[in-house]
């Protein structure tokens, strides 16, 4: 929707008196309110940049930034909204059968490729055939190959209804139906070679269209008048191709673009700039303390208990998050529609922590660490891989708060190859890692037994787990659906295989000189970039 902006420029007047053998006394403020109201208007250029990639089809593209941009000009049926569920965008509408197996879309009539072309269904099976590697002399991994694993078959009902086909129930067939579509006629087969080729044709659906390519220079976006949606106010987008997000923020510093993400943390240094904006969203990025099933001690619910009791998270994301994260007990977005605030337990606790080891046995006898009736020490090894000064710091963190109950804790900060190596072994008994969610949120890669030597790198394992991941999968309605995710949710409570951290916060840097409504996610920085503007007309109404 389209806004007004009400800008409002405050001009404080202070008046100091005093002399040389007096304080400064100070008079009481005057402030004079000057309201100035404003229209957004059509027109002007927004700088961005993207880092160097390898690929510009956006199926096989795999660098962040440029995944970004493709957003202005390609659409998938589907997109995420701020609860990570589904609306439509390509497709209208959309029913899923009452198996659960199959979904039937009606696609809307009223889109054109930027070239003129009309949208159809056979861009739909096309886009699905080049990411599935179904199409000769494309040999190309998709980047989101995986993500349809699932699917068996998509075909044409009607000319505008498309019939896509699972192997079996499956309830994110919603989520995987996000990719973004490819034009059919641009690749016969003669052409296919430029589906891999660095002279491949921006052209998709979206608010914006291709003016210029400078190969690995610069690309140029111009308004697409012909958009079937909302059509943004600004008219044109530079995008300089830059080494590294370094050199993204260096520029942006430098004044010469609009928006850019910070490199480090310490974002607060931007807060107060009189010319930039920051906003903070949750990311995809899930921290977590991993317990290796494989030792007996960690067996043990109470000792995996007492070490999430004494863990302060909240304290960890302050002092060495500088407060960017969100604390969760489940791996799922907090904003997500399957979060289930219920699954909120683990509060910092010392007394509980306590409790939980002198029921399991162990007690301060002599010495700082806590030991068992056989005299065996409470020791534990903490892994994580280094040149990573974060986790470096929250290991020595965790360290610190575990010793403060008698736990000792060695850490050991591996390289990237050793670190992987240890994973599936009985070499270490907790591990600080991370993962990027899939914003599908299916969670069967970490907890499901059958992951175990695998992405189930701590061996967990459980029948009742297994069981619930299942029904989730197959659950045929979206009621169901969040059903079965509670209760994964409190398994994963109650269990504790993994103490989860939190969330790590992004942020999104924007020049005062842009005005708008900034509601950056974690898939989609320039979500509705359509209401962004840069030229404004004074209201004449005053409103």
């Amino acid at each position: 929707m389209k806004k007004k902006v009400l800008v409002l420029f405050l001009i404080l007047i202070l008046a100091i008196t005093g002399c040389s053998t007096q304080e400064p006394v100070e008079e009481p403020n005057d402030e004079e309110e000057i309201v100035e109201n404003y229209l957004p208007a059509e027109g002007g250029t927004l700088n961005l940049t993207i880092t160097r990639f390898n690929n510009l089809n956006p199926l096989f593209n795999n660098n962040r930034s440029l995944n970004q941009l493709h957003k202005l000009i390609y659409q998938g049926l589907l997109k995420f909204n701020d609860k990570v569920d589904l609306e439509g965008v390509l497709a209208e509408k959309w029913e899923v059968s009452q198996d659960g197996q199959s979904i039937d879309f009606t696609l809307r009539k009223d889109v054109k490729w930027h070239d003129g072309e009309a949208f159809t269904a056979e861009d739909v099976i096309f886009t699905f055939d080049a990411i599935k590697g179904n199409i000769d002399k494309i040999s190309n991994p998709s980047v989101y190959n995986i993500s349809i694993k699932h699917i068996s078959d998509i075909k044409i009902l009607q000319e505008n209804v498309l019939r896509v086909t699972f192997t079996r129930p499956f309830s994110n067939g919603l989520e995987v139906m996000t990719f973004p579509i490819l034009p059919k006629h641009l690749f016969e087969e003669k052409d296919l070679k430029l589906m891999l080729s660095e002279d491949f044709p921006l052209i998709g659906t979206g608010p914006y269209k291709l003016k210029d390519y400078q190969k690995m220079r610069a690309i140029t976006l111009m308004k697409n008048q012909e958009y079937w949606g909302a059509k943004p106010y600004i008219n044109e987008i530079q995008v300089s191709i830059v080494p590294d997000r370094a050199a993204q923020l260096s520029i942006f510093e430098n004044e010469e673009i609009h928006v850019a993400e910070p490199t480090t943390l310490d974002w607060g240094k931007y807060v107060d700039h009189k010319d930039i904006r920051v906003f903070e969203y949750a990311s995809n990025k899930y921290e977590f303390i991993g317990f290796n099933f494989r030792n007996p001690v960690l067996q043990d619910i109470n000792i995996r208990r007492a070490i999430a009791y004494g863990i302060d998270r909240h304290k960890l994301i302050s002092n060495v998050y500088m407060g960017h994260g969100t604390a969760v007990d489940v791996p799922i977005f907090p904003e997500s529609w399957l979060y289930d605030e219920n699954s909120i337990k683990y509060g910092y606790d010392t007394a509980k922590a306590k409790e939980a080891l002198e029921a399991s046995g162990y007690h301060l006898r002599e010495g700082s660490v806590r030991s068992n009736e056989d005299g065996e020490a409470l020791k534990l090894k903490l892994i994580t891989n280094k040149d990573n000064p974060l986790r470096e710091r929250t290991a020595h963190f965790i360290k610190e708060e575990l010793t403060a109950l008698g736990i000792e804790v060695e850490v050991q900060l591996l390289d990237w190859e050793e670190f992987n190596n240890a994973l599936n072994t009985d070499e270490y008994d907790m591990i600080l890692g991370g993962w990027e969610l899939s914003m599908g949120q299916d969670l069967a890669f970490a907890f499901h037994s059958s992951h175990i030597g695998d992405t189930n790198f701590i061996a967990y394992e459980s029948e009742e787990m297994d069981l619930l991941l299942e029904d989730a999968f197959k659950a045929t309605t979206r009621e169901e659906k969040v059903a079965k995710y509670s209760e994964v949710q409190q398994l994963i409570i109650n269990d504790l295989p993994y103490f989860s951290l939190f969330f790590q916060n992004r942020a999104l840097l924007v020049k005062k000189s842009v005005y708008g409504d900034f509601d950056p996610r974690m898939d989609d920085i320039y979500n509705d970039i359509e209401d962004w503007y840069i030229n404004r007309v004074e209201d004449p109404a005053g409103n």
